[in-house]
């Protein structure tokens, strides 16, 4: 079996050095094939690896520059037609964004690419990174197609991830969710393999331009409790609104406001976090009088990158 791995930084690729600070390590990156080869032998006597280093951050200083070079590199390797799958190694941080976005742009991949990232420096006992790329490796004989993300939590189980369906971290925890738990299957913590549901791409492919080196054009709003709503100008493009939990927002004059400044200017706002229509609050009647449409049962970060990716393709061939 033939393999890239993309190695782009982050805590799976760093060390802590002397001064006690975590910072990317070249030799790190290569330190993970050789504790993967030691400790899983067997797994590992019929891979053969090919690595590539496009850059190298800790992946809180992503960026569209970042994004560019990850989905280039990957969109060249899928072309040369000479490997069974990718294993890009990335950081926790953003781990979301890459994965939904590089989702997006090859959905209809015929190979597995797999997205592994690190809670800890591999040298640290509590660290989950190398069996995120042990498992990334087996997922990779399993014959899946698409993009995903191979992560183990705290419960011992390592989980296979659709790229687009992946939640925001929780804060000061570094477990990995999808949406509704609707993961794609799970290693449990002797390895065995369990599949809880087939992909099946139900979406074309995102055409790729390019990404815009800024995303002004999107404004992205999380609720709270007395949220001011910022003036809208002919800049933003799309509003995203990021519900409680239960998938409402508050209706009150402010939100009323902005939702007829909005029409105003042919600005949609879009509901993110909302249950089934069907089911769901009845506030979900007054998001719809007010012309914001709900989109029920998507991740976020997921949503955020599929409008960047369209909105940066209109800038780059000339308009909205």
């Amino acid at each position: 079996m033939k393999l890239a791995v993309v190695f782009t930084g982050g805590t799976i690729g760093s060390q802590k050095k002397e001064n006690g600070w975590i910072a990317p390590d070249s030799a790190q990156a290569y330190r993970l094939l050789e504790c993967y080869k030691e400790q899983f032998s067997v797994q590992a006597s019929d891979v053969d690896f090919t690595c590539i280093r496009p850059y190298e951050i800790l992946s809180e200083n992503l960026n569209a520059e970042y994004l560019d070079k990850l989905i280039q590199e990957v969109g060249k390797l899928i072309n040369q037609e000479v490997y069974d799958g990718i294993i890009i190694c990335h950081g926790t941080d953003t781990l979301q964004y890459s994965a939904a976005m590089l989702d997006y742009v090859y959905a209809d991949a015929k190979l597995p690419i797999l997205l592994v990232s690190s809670n800890y420096p591999l040298e640290d006992d509590r660290a989950n990174g190398l069996y995120n790329f042990a498992y990334a490796v087996e997922t990779a004989r399993q014959g899946l197609q698409g993009v995903f993300v191979v992560y183990r939590n705290s419960d011992k189980r390592t989980y296979v991830h659709q790229g687009r369906k992946l939640l925001a971290h929780q804060t000061f925890e570094d477990n990995v969710f999808s949406v509704q738990q609707d993961y794609v299957g799970v290693y449990e913590e002797d390895g065995q393999w369990s599949q809880k549901m087939v992909v099946i791409p139900t979406t074309k492919p995102i055409e790729y331009h390019g990404l815009h080196p800024a995303t002004d054009y999107i404004l992205w709003l999380r609720a709270y409790p007395g949220i001011p709503y910022p003036e809208l100008t002919d800049a933003i493009h799309v509003v995203l609104m990021e519900s409680y939990h239960s998938g409402t927002i508050a209706i009150n004059q402010e939100l009323e406001s902005f939702a007829m400044q909005a029409q105003s200017l042919n600005i949609p706002i879009y509901l993110l976090g909302a249950v089934s229509s069907t089911s769901g609050y009845e506030t979900i009647q007054n998001y719809q009088r007010l012309g914001i449409q709900v989109l029920e049962h998507e991740a976020p970060i997921a949503v955020y990158c599929r409008f960047w990716l369209q909105e940066s393709a209109k800038e780059c061939i000339g308009g909205r």
